[in-house]
């Protein structure tokens, strides 16, 4: 024969049931799986989000190299040029830099900072001009191509 839990009794008599020590332990366990599963994924969703922080500077950028580009015989070769006061993004998560700048085009890169560091799939994000109009968006080892999709919209 099972007899029931009793249960305890508080000041104004009325009975309560609470966690035993195994039931709590048991419950702290399971948080801990699913904070251990969950944290890569919304890791790996924040730098994601974070990329468009570089996207967006190199963008900003290359519209800057085109309004020089039209009063100038070349293109700029330095952001101070530009009219940059800092070479990080509008949010820090990259440095900014021109790798190279010649009168028919130049590459632009974003190295992700500190946590973004992590994003090795997408880090350094390019975006190269040449030429009239043609914008090549890279990133990583991948001079002229972006196999992991890191430039996606």
């Amino acid at each position: 024969m099972h007899t029931p839990r009793s249960a305890s009794k508080d000041r104004q008599g009325q009975s309560y049931r609470g966690w035993t020590l195994t039931e709590l332990l048991i419950s702290l366990a399971l948080m801990s799986v699913l904070a251990a599963l969950a944290l890569p994924t919304y890791q790996q969703q924040q730098r994601q989000t974070r990329r468009s922080d570089g996207q967006a500077a190199l963008i900003q950028l290359q519209m800057d190299q085109a309004r020089w580009r039209s009063t100038h015989d070349s293109h700029a070769d330095a952001l101070s040029a530009l009219g940059w006061a800092s070479d990080h993004s509008p949010q820090g998560h990259y440095q900014i830099s021109i790798t190279e700048a010649t009168p028919d085009g130049y590459t632009l890169e974003a190295s992700a900072l500190s946590g973004q560091a992590a994003d090795r799939d997408c880090n350094p994000l390019r975006l190269r001009w040449q030429g009239a109009a043609t914008a090549v968006f890279s990133a990583s080892e991948h001079l002229d191509s972006d196999p992991a999709r890191c430039w996606r919209r």
